[in-house]
């Protein structure tokens, strides 16, 4: 055959763009890391410029009125007032404490429950309707109860956050350690693991002293009166010990069933972990949303608080500001839950999505 016949059947090798086309069709391909950003900045650009669009001005007059929606322009030059007139880092730092305090306590609570209820499932029965009725409540009827239970302060802001946040950790984690095949358990059996009751007390002894110190401590932290009392003063009240008998019953109560048995604590419990881990970088996200509801009432400070000022008496700037910096403090915390994900459990595939 001549040479000029065979060039002309040998095929094409495909362009850059034909090959990036061809895997961008492909269900389920995963694009490089670097291409995921430039997607992700992509999306940030182009809410920008349709921002920008229904905020100029046309002809002497605006698609949508300033007091309805400022412009990027408008909205970025009132930032320095946001930060020296309503001192926007205290309020930061008052609502990260909020949230962080109301998921530590949901995951203290949350966690070892879930996993009780993963393992035996007539615990799991009987916690199922808490479980139902906290997903389905609507949590702005929260804001109102919690008022009545825990007052005015700081605990019901903390309290709100738990509440809001609890049942869904429960569900997961029982969702998590159920999900663990059933091959483990019988090779667990099979290798000879059994109840260990007295290193399980010990075991079980050592999460307790947490929860007493988290628990004394932390709701005399709480207490609005605990600037003014002081802490040694503090803890010579009977509120204080009393606080931390509650956290060391309840820490005890959680963790032995858990710590007592080698299947939970060296089969179930770590093989389950990489999801719970990953739920809680959902729930943490629905947990930072919440912290507008539980600023709308008594708040002194608090990105709630400034939304809820700027939206009576202004600027209306603040607004959008602020709703970028929480989402910009939830997305800087999931990545550094992210992060750990991928030190700790490198081999999964959602430690790295």
């Amino acid at each position: 055959m001549p040479e000029t016949e065979i060039a002309k059947t040998t095929p094409s090798k495909p362009s850059v763009w034909s090959n990036w086309l061809g895997r961008a069709r492909t269900i389920r391909d995963v694009p490089p890391q670097l291409e995921s950003w430039m997607f992700g900045l992509a999306f940030m650009g182009l809410a920008l410029v349709v921002w920008y669009l229904v905020t100029a001005e046309w002809n002497g007059e605006r698609f949508m009125p300033r007091y309805k929606l400022p412009s990027p322009g408008e909205t970025f030059a009132s930032f320095p007032s946001l930060w020296f007139d309503r001192a926007l880092s205290l309020s930061a730092i008052a609502s990260l404490a909020r949230v962080l305090g109301g998921f530590m306590l949901t995951a203290a609570i949350g966690i070892p429950l879930g996993i009780i209820a993963g393992c035996y499932l007539r615990v799991n029965a009987f916690l199922k309707p808490l479980s139902v009725f906290g997903r389905s409540v609507p949590i702005a009827a929260l804001v109102p109860l919690t008022m009545i239970w825990f007052g005015l302060g700081e605990v019901q802001k903390v309290m709100f956050i738990f509440i809001a946040t609890v049942a869904y950790v429960l569900f997961d984690t029982t969702n998590a350690v159920q999900a663990v095949p059933d091959r483990f358990l019988d090779t667990g059996y099979t290798l000879g693991a059994h109840r260990t009751r007295a290193k399980g007390a010990r075991r079980a002894t050592f999460f307790a002293l947490i929860y007493a110190l988290i628990f004394s401590f932390g709701l005399f932290a709480l207490d609005d009166q605990s600037e003014s009392h002081g802490l040694l003063r503090g803890m010579a009240g009977s509120s204080f010990w009393l606080h931390a008998l509650f956290g060391l019953t309840l820490g005890f109560l959680l963790w032995y069933p858990i710590q007592s048995h080698q299947l939970l604590r060296k089969v179930l419990l770590p093989l389950a972990l990489p999801d719970i881990i990953n739920n809680l970088r959902l729930v943490f996200g629905v947990a930072f949303g919440y912290i507008m509801l539980a600023e709308v009432i008594d708040a002194k400070r608090g990105l709630g608080f400034i939304i809820i000022q700027s939206q009576r008496v202004g600027p209306r700037e603040h607004i959008y500001l602020c709703l970028i910096i929480i989402t910009l403090l939830a997305y800087g915390i999931d990545q550094g839950i992210r992060v750990l994900q991928r030190k700790f459990f490198p081999y999964l595939k959602n430690a790295e999505s």
